[in-house]
């Protein structure tokens, strides 16, 4: 394991999904962008790659706020419409190793929860296919919760099935809002973007 995702002296650990544990950004933004396209939006790359802590409902909802889209799109049907293209794909869905060797290595001695801004039903299905199966004791997912991140809220309802105590959890995440929320549930966290983002 690499020394910088140690997890040291935690009691718990939650994993972000998209971008932490598993390698699906390219397959997240094409998704999105083809879903949107028919209404007139071109989505960039570069402003995906950058709010990847963000929701797909979030995400139009900011895209719409932020004047690159009309208020008016169908936000929960693009997002429907979304899933059903990224589920299509979803057997193409890597692991990150380095993070991978955490879960494995942690497994059976520290609790530990999948706790994603993404959909339930995406991440259970696409988890059928990686070697992550029966590993997390729970999942936490943003339709569990009122708000998604960078509001703390999953990390919180993580640490709770749990049973550990915020201060006691470590958080792995990728993104800036992810980071955010895990820093306001009062939980340490590691940014793996510079080990998963790492050039070969």
């Amino acid at each position: 394991m690499l020394p910088e995702l140690h997890p040291g002296h935690a009691e718990a650990l939650l994993f972000d999904w998209d971008g932490t544990l598993v390698d699906s950004q390219y397959a997240n933004y094409r998704a999105m962008a083809d879903v949107l396209a028919p209404h007139g939006v071109t989505l960039q790359q570069e402003w995906f790659d950058a709010r990847t802590g963000l929701s797909s409902a979030d995400l139009i909802r900011t895209l719409a706020k932020e004047g690159g889209a009309g208020p008016d799109l169908p936000v929960e049907e693009l997002v429907a419409a979304r899933d059903v293209l990224f589920l299509a794909n979803a057997d193409r869905i890597e692991v990150h190793p380095e993070v991978a060797e955490v879960v494995h290595a942690h497994h059976g001695t520290l609790p530990m929860a999948v706790a994603s801004g993404g959909a339930r039903l995406i991440i259970e299905t696409t988890m059928r296919y990686l070697p992550y199966q029966g590993l997390f004791t729970a999942l936490v997912t943003r339709d569990e919760v009122r708000r998604g991140k960078p509001a703390p809220d999953i990390f919180l309802r993580a640490a709770d099935a749990l049973a550990v105590p915020p201060a006691r959890c470590l958080v792995y995440e990728d993104s800036d809002e992810g980071i955010e929320a895990a820093r306001t549930a009062g939980m340490a966290v590691i940014d793996v973007r510079p080990v998963t983002r790492r050039a070969p």
